[in-house]
This record gives structure tokens, C-alpha cells and sequence, in this order.
């Protein structure tokens, strides 16, 4: 039998430290000068000012309110932030969502511009009352003396108070009830520092209303604080008249035993392998219902109560046998024994009785919570979740905190996307649900099966994401259907099967390939470069990205760990320098003839700021493709200037127009602070000398320039495919100088095989 060719590691041994590429900035069009931005604005700022003057005392904490400063679409980017203008008037930054506007004037040349809803960033400010309502008197006459503010002032668009869109349409489900369970979002920059002067100030102003609230129930998130609040109907309009107001929504309910998971078929016996698990040494934990008494899975599965879960509930703990089924063991086969799982698992009940009314959202996070900061895990999966479609401008709390907690990226997290995917389009019910819209996690949708002709299973929620996170789900895993149901654990004492299907269940499965790489090597693989491994295996069709994202994971391990003749697979796992750049090397072996398909997959975990929806994310990266870095272009003229080259010649490998339909979305920054980044190119092979990608971290906080965290983790996972060379893997070992090694397998694991295409 030939020697299995498994994964190249060490690819980070071919790379280096550099300096920071030159990045090209060229003259900025302005839409605005100063006296037009001033004469246009002028009757928005008296408007606000009017609205400011309007608002109860009690609803202007700390004698504070806010407003919203939409700038032009052509100031996306970080570097357009008017911080200048900010410290002028003595506001301060309180968050950010995105927005589609049609500008006043287009600057760009492309016609098709004109006349579309472009996407621009709205800002929430604070300021104090009375200096708001004393500029919107005399602006119409204001000069500042500082040129970079008036540089700053023609960059709005438009100015308003908070608007009635921060209240999210309501159910009809309390249309008969004499109040509304709602869920609070409050802008709340002083949480780090512990003053809460906002939320004290919101207790205050719902007393006025004679609304009562539990503050107690206050969960801060960043520069956000979520509370519970019952409200009688009629003074819902009036609690939007609180100026920190973000966003005033329906308690989300928990749907974690949705009916598309019931049992499908008839039962069938299933003999349990008598071995253990075949990586010990990894930690995983599912949060889910429980497990059934009498489970069986004592040789795999701890089961532990989470902190305050009340008594089990039977649905819950059918839910969390078939989830842990399919991640010990996968699909089920009749009349064939299931495979030795890859790990032991940890399943933490976080759903009990008790857990039926209008708040339990709430305390099942804060059960997660209290597990994921008391220990750590290598793995987890949530299969339940608050239930609601994700909306743009907006994140959850759930998002918000898991994103938080898993921003250092030693954890890989699957998260079922939601199974509404049959849902109301028109009214965009039918996309991802939260918090599979995180950027540190992988939102995992269904198929309908894994042979030729797969297609989203009906039910599965569609994308896309917010930006960034654009790419969701990030994949879609086998989750079953009617007619090609999944099989897992539905009986115990005697173990027996029964079909089910569900995103519920298709989640734990893809978890089950992520343990199964990492189980396989004795060398250790990070979260991101296990993620990068899932992601660049994914197959499905470009058009389709909203509804499977990259595509459906390779269900079969020798696919995500073996190379095929012809192919060499390699792994990148380093840490981004706090100054500088990273170049990476691409070993493509000399002596090759024909076409060399290149297929890069990266993948970063971030620290991220839940206020600024629209720059969400704290870190991203830059990546320049450099196909020979042995030559510097010679110098040529641009717009009457002499150009002298300094570093080789880059071209496109990553852009906006691979991960953003519409072209009003194609800006040139928009790919970098996506967290997994994914694409095939294909280079003549004499193009290619030395041949690399040079890597530089931007971050960005609230919006704008922010420090560079130390130690960021990244992993690239690169394929090398040339149909003149079937020992290509050998050839690329060599050409390192044996830099790289094949991976090496954990001893007595069994080689898998590779599923036919």
C-alpha cells in the first residue's frame, strides 16, 4: 500500500518578517466644500436642534443626548473618521451601524452609482444638551479656524436626532396581552468603568412612565448594555424619547427543539463501539438539553447541570442525544456499526423547566457564559439560540459576548444557523439567526445530502451576514431532510436510532470533522488553521453563496487530510508581528510546465466592538499577492508624476467583488476585516518566482485607528495543484529544503480514506 500523503505542515517556516508595503492614497474627491456642506447641513442641525430641545430632562442622562451623523458613502474607510470635528464640538463616540443612502453628489465616475443607495456609516454621538442645541443655532454662520475640521464637517451627509426606526416590528403574539416583553439595548460607554450613570438614568425615565424594570437583569456588552423591560403597549413610543435608545426589540424567544427535528422513519438497533475515544487529550463541550437517563454514552460523554438550569425537560434531552449522536459518531448506518468517536465530549445542560418564559434568552447565555470563562475548550457547538433573523444594523447579545469570549482564538465554535430558512423572504425572516452571525465562530447551515446533486436543505437559514461576517453561513454540513433523513441516537437501554434533520444537528456533524483533523496529528493545529482546513475544503457553486456560503464541507476526513497526485496541501499557522508585515512563500518547485492552480484559505480569530455594527471588527488583514518577489518593476509615469517602485509587483488575489453581490458594496477595504478569507487563482507557471503573499494587520477601534494587539494568530491554508507534475507533493518537500514535513499521525490511527468525486 502507498504511504498516505497527508497535510504539509510547517509552511511557517517559509516566511518572514518584513516592512510594511507602501500602500498607494491617492488625491480624495470630495462630494462637499465647506460653505456648500455648511449651507445644507445647516437646516439639519436646527431641525436636531428643535428635536433636542423637545426631550424630558429624565430622558437626557447626566444632561446628555445623543444624535446621528450619517457621513457621505465615499468616507467608509477608517482613516475618514472625523475624530477632529468630534473633539471640536465635545462629542463622543457611542457606536455605529451601516446604512444605504442616495447621496446629494456622487464623487465617482462609475454612472451606475448615480441614483443607488450606496453604503454609508451612521454615527451615534454624545454630547452634552445644552452645547448641541447652542451649534444648531449658530452654524449656519460657523468657522472653524482649524482647516482639518472643516476637512471633517464636509464629510456628513446628514444630521438627525435618534430615530422611531430604533423599534423593531413587533409580533403579533401580544397584540391581546396587556404588556410587551421587550428586549432593551442602551447605549453605555461608561460599563467598563463601572458607573452605569446610563442605566440609573434609564430606571429613572421608565419610573416617570410608570414602567418598572429589573436592572439587576443589566448585561453589558462593550459600549452596549442589554436589560429585559415589560412595557404596556401605549408607552412603548414613549420610551423611544430616551436619547441613549439603541434599539428597543421583542424579547427573542429560545427555539432549541424546533418541530423540523422530529423523528423521521422507523427505529432501528445500534451496536456502540466498546473503544475510547481516539484523542483523549481534546476538550469539547456541547450546550444543549441534556442527555436521556440511562444514555450509554458514559464512556464518551460527562454530563453536567450549568449553574441555576433548572429540572431536565424530556424534549431537551432527546435534542441533546441526537446533537451529541451526530457529533460522536456522525450519520448512523443500518446494520453498520458506528466508528470510534474522535474525542470526549462535555455536554452542559443549559435548558430546563423554568426556562419557557418571555426572558430565558437571557439566563441561558449567562449559563454558556459561566462556562466558557471558568475553563477552556478546544470545541463547542450551540444548536440553540435566541430566535430571530439577523438584521443588519444591529448585533445580538449573544453574538456580542461569544465573539468576545472567543476573540483569542484557541476555541473552534460551530453554531447552527437557525431552521427558518422556509421563512417570509420579503421580510428577510428567513436569514441566519444569532449568534451564528459571529465572526470568531463557523454559522453552519444544512444540506440535503453529501453525493452530486446536494442542495440547501429547505429549511436551512440563509445569508448573507453583516460586514463584516459577510460570508454566512460560513458553510453548510449534511443536516438531513425527508426524503435522505439524518440518523442518530434516539433511544437508549437498548441504544436505537431514528432520521431527524435540522441545523441543530448538522452543526455538531461539522464539529465532528473539525476534532476529527485535530485528532488525527500528533501537532498541534490552532482554532484558526482547523477553521481555514473546513472553509477551504467546502465545495458549492458561487451564485448559491447566500444560501451555503463557501460551500458543503467535505464529509469525509481523508478529504481534509490527505493530498490527492497532482496537489500539495500546506498549513500556515504564525503569529502577526506587533510592528511590520509577514511575507509568506508559496513553495511551487521549480521546473514546472503549464498552469499552477493556487487556492488560499486564511483564517483570523479578533477582538471586536459590539457598538459599531458597521465596523465590527477590531483587526483585519491585508493581504498582496506577489507572483515574482525577485524583480522590482522599473519606474513609470502616473498622472504626470514619475513612479520609483520600491517592493515587486502585487496583483489581485483577495477583493471586495469575490464576497459582495452588489458593486455598490465592492469597496476597496471591505474584504480586509472579513475573518476567513477564501479563493482560487490560476498562474502560468513561468509567472511564478519566489512567489508569496505579504501579510500586514490593520486595525481599527469604534471606527477608526486603533492599537495593534500582540499575538494575533492567523493560519493560512494553501493548495498547490499542476497537472504536468503527479509527485507534486514530493516536489514541493523537497524545494523547501525539507522545511516542511508531512503532518504526522497520532500512532494507531487508522489512515482515512478519501470519498470519490
Amino acid at each position: 500500500m502507498a504511504t498516505p500523503r497527508y497535510l504539509i505542515g510547517q509552511g511557517e517556516k517559509l516566511s518572514e518578517e518584513i516592512a510594511r508595503p507602501p500602500r498607494g492614497m491617492g488625491e480624495k474627491a470630495h462630494p462637499y466644500a465647506f460653505p456648500e456642506a455648511r449651507r445644507r447641513l445647516a437646516p439639519q442641525w436646527r431641525r436636531a436642534g428643535d428635536a433636542l430641545r423637545c426631550l424630558p430632562s429624565l430622558a437626557c442622562p447626566a444632561g446628555e443626548a445623543a444624535i446621528e451623523m450619517t457621513l457621505h458613502p465615499s468616507y467608509l474607510a477608517k482613516s475618514y473618521y472625523p475624530g477632529n470635528l468630534l473633539r471640536e464640538l465635545g462629542l463622543f463616540h457611542l457606536g455605529s451601524r451601516a446604512a444605504h443612502v442616495v447621496p446629494e453628489k456622487v464623487v465617482s465616475s462609475r454612472a451606475s452609482e448615480r441614483g443607488q443607495a450606496q453604503p454609508a456609516p451612521v454615527l451615534y454621538l454624545g454630547g452634552k444638551l445644552d452645547r448641541l442645541i447652542a451649534f444648531s443655532d449658530e452654524v449656519e454662520n460657523w468657522m472653524p479656524r482649524e482647516e482639518r475640521v472643516q476637512e471633517d464637517f464636509r464629510k456628513i451627509e446628514t444630521v438627525t436626532t435618534p430615530s422611531r426606526n430604533r423599534l423593531k416590528t413587533l409580533s403579533d403574539r401580544f397584540t391581546d396581552c396587556d404588556d410587551v416583553p421587550l428586549e432593551v439595548v442602551l447605549h453605555s460607554p461608561d460599563a467598563v468603568g463601572g458607573n452605569a450613570y446610563v442605566i440609573l438614568a434609564f430606571q429613572k425615565f421608565l419610573r416617570s412612565l410608570g414602567v418598572s424594570c429589573d436592572i439587576e437583569r443589566t448585561r453589558h456588552v462593550g459600549g452596549l448594555a442589554f436589560l429585559p423591560l415589560r412595557a404596556p403597549h401605549d408607552q412603548i413610543e414613549s420610551i423611544l424619547e430616551f436619547t441613549f435608545l439603541r434599539v428597543l426589540r421583542e424579547a427573542p424567544r429560545i427555539v432549541p427543539f424546533d418541530p423540523v427535528t422530529r423523528s423521521i422513519g422507523s427505529a432501528f438497533p445500534v451496536q456502540l463501539p466498546a473503544d475510547d475515544a481516539v484523542a483523549a487529550d481534546l476538550t469539547v463541550a456541547i450546550f444543549d438539553g441534556g442527555l436521556p437517563a440511562n444514555h450509554g454514552l458514559d464512556r464518551w460523554v460527562t454530563l453536567h447541570d450549568a449553574p441555576g438550569v433548572g429540572a431536565a425537560v424530556a424534549s431537551g434531552q432527546r435534542h441533546g442525544l441526537a446533537v451529541t449522536s451526530a457529533f460522536l459518531f456522525g450519520p448512523l448506518t443500518p446494520d453498520q456499526p458506528p466508528s470510534v468517536p474522535y474525542t470526549n465530549v462535555d455536554h452542559w445542560r443549559v435548558y430546563g423547566e423554568g426556562d419557557d418564559d418571555d426572558f430565558e434568552s437571557f439566563a441561558i447565555l449567562d449559563r454558556i457564559e459561566d462556562v466558557l470563562t471558568s475553563r477552556r475548550y478546544d470545541f463547542i457547538n450551540i444548536s440553540l439560540g435566541p430566535s430571530y433573523a439577523i438584521e443588519d444594523d444591529d448585533v445580538s447579545p449573544w453574538t456580542a459576548r461569544l465573539d468576545q469570549l472567543l476573540a483569542g482564538g484557541d476555541t473552534v465554535a460551530t453554531i447552527a444557523c437557525g431552521n427558518n430558512g422556509a421563512a417570509d423572504q420579503a421580510s428577510r425572516l428567513h436569514r441566519i439567526q444569532p449568534p451564528s452571525d459571529g465572526v470568531n465562530v463557523l454559522g453552519v447551515g444544512a444540506s440535503d445530502g453529501f453525493a452530486a446533486g446536494w442542495q440547501r436543505a429547505p429549511y436551512s437559514a440563509w445569508g448573507p451576514g453583516r460586514s463584516p461576517g459577510y460570508v454566512k453561513p460560513d458553510l453548510v454540513a449534511f443536516g438531513g431532510c425527508h426524503g435522505q433523513p439524518f440518523l442518530a441516537l434516539s433511544e437508549v437501554s437498548p441504544a436505537g436510532a431514528q432520521g431527524t434533520m435540522g441545523t441543530s444537528i448538522a452543526a455538531p456533524s461539522a464539529m465532528r470533522s473539525g476534532a476529527g483533523i485535530r485528532a488525527q496529528f500528533t501537532e498541534g493545529l490552532w482554532a484558526p488553521a482547523v477553521k481555514a482546513l473546513l472553509v477551504h475544503h467546502a465545495a458549492g457553486e458561487l451564485a448559491k453563496r447566500s444560501e451555503i456560503g463557501w460551500g458543503l464541507l467535505s464529509h469525509g476526513l481523508g478529504d481534509l487530510v490527505l493530498c490527492n497526485d497532482y496537489e500539495a496541501h500546506i498549513v500556515y499557522q504564525r503569529q502577526m508581528p506587533t510592528t511590520g508585515a509577514v511575507r509568506l512563500y508559496l513553495p511551487v518547485p521549480p521546473g514546472l510546465s503549464g498552469n499552477v492552480e493556487i487556492k488560499a484559505t486564511f483564517s483570523f480569530y479578533c477582538a471586536v466592538d459590539p457598538e459599531d455594527a458597521i465596523n465590527y471588527t477590531r483587526g483585519g488583514l491585508d493581504i498582496q499577492f506577489r507572483p515574482d518577489t525577485t524583480r522590482i518593476p522599473p519606474p513609470y509615469m502616473k498622472d504626470g508624476r514619475l513612479i520609483r517602485p520600491t517592493v515587486p509587483a502585487s496583483e489581485s488575489f483577495f477583493s471586495a467583488k469575490n464576497f459582495y453581490a452588489t458593486e455598490y458594496m465592492q469597496r476597496d477595504d471591505a474584504q480586509k476585516w472579513e475573518t476567513t478569507l477564501t479563493r482560487a487563482k490560476t498562474k502560468r507557471a513561468s509567472s511564478l518566482v519566489q512567489p508569496a503573499f505579504d501579510v500586514s494587520y490593520v486595525a481599527r477601534e469604534n471606527g477608526h485607528g486603533g492599537a495593534r494587539p500582540s499575538n494575533m494568530k492567523f493560519a493560512l491554508v494553501l493548495t498547490l495543484r499542476n497537472r504536468s507534475a503527479r509527485d507534486l507533493y514530493d516536489r514541493v518537500i523537497v524545494s523547501s529544503a525539507n522545511r516542511l514535513q508531512p503532518m504526522r499521525p497520532r500512532l494507531g490511527v487508522q489512515v482515512p480514506l478519501r470519498l470519490p468525486r
